[in-house]
């Protein structure tokens, strides 16, 4: 399965990081698509007959509520069959969202960034699983471990003491958003941290350091991420007829 996505540092190394810009979220979540397309079968299989499709920054409506979905999978209106595009899928609005996600970035700040992330998670999930039962949530932390971060939006650079201890609290926050499979029927059914060292100053070089992410065969791990998508998708929405997808 896949490494973090290696793209998702080339477009820091040569793009910067601003927290109120969505070139990085975009970013990401088109790196999150190519590989879901191109690990998982069923759902490569489905982008190649045009029947599924993605789409970014989607306005996910239930009732009078709306939430801005960084990152959104699943059928086109009827009768469309989407162009396919680079990555392997077409990229479209859907008429159907079969798979949600949303990424949050904690570049520096991490706990009150962390806090306010989780509770953006706990959100998120509520409101798909409002949406569709069968809709597939999904949440990622980007998190910063750099010693050092110089923002854009401030004129000095920001120290982070003890930056591993910081990663291990914003990891644990994560692992603490409800899971699908409780009572209720709300919480993600997949999620990673994705872990970046990254200071964003002149010069500066994005690097994902292991010794801080979560190891391989853990949950939050990116390829663990992938393979719970994958699962949940195949489960759900492949069969021998087409209404297998609603």
């Amino acid at each position: 399965m896949s490494p973090n996505p290696a793209s998702f540092l080339e477009h820091l190394a040569t793009k910067g990081y601003h927290s109120r810009s969505n070139k990085h979220s975009n970013h990401l979540s088109e790196a999150i698509v190519k590989d879901l397309v191109e690990h998982c079968p069923h759902i490569a299989a489905h982008a190649k007959s045009g029947d599924l499709v993605y789409w970014l920054n989607f306005k996910l409506r239930v009732g009078t509520s709306e939430w801005n979905v960084d990152l959104v999978l699943g059928r086109p209106p009827l009768g469309v069959k989407a162009k396919m595009g680079s990555i392997g899928i077409g990229r479209m609005k859907p008429s159907v969202v079969q798979i949600a996600v949303e990424l949050k970035a904690i570049m520096t700040e991490h706990h009150k960034a962390a806090k306010n992330r989780k509770r953006d998670l706990e959100a998120h999930h509520e409101h798909v699983h409002n949406y569709g039962n069968t809709t597939i949530a999904g949440g990622v932390f980007l998190v910063n471990s750099s010693a050092t971060f110089q923002s854009k939006l401030r004129d000095e650079k920001t120290d982070h003491k003890v930056p591993a201890r910081l990663v291990e609290h914003c990891v644990a926050e994560l692992r603490a958003v409800a899971g699908r499979g409780g009572s209720t029927g709300y919480g993600l059914e997949a999620r990673c941290a994705i872990v970046v060292d990254y200071s964003d100053l002149p010069g500066s070089v994005p690097t994902y350091p292991k010794r801080l992410g979560p190891p391989d065969g853990d949950p939050l791990h990116y390829d663990g991420f992938i393979r719970a998508i994958c699962e949940a998708y195949s489960r759900r929405f492949v069969g021998t007829s087409s209404s297998s997808h609603a």
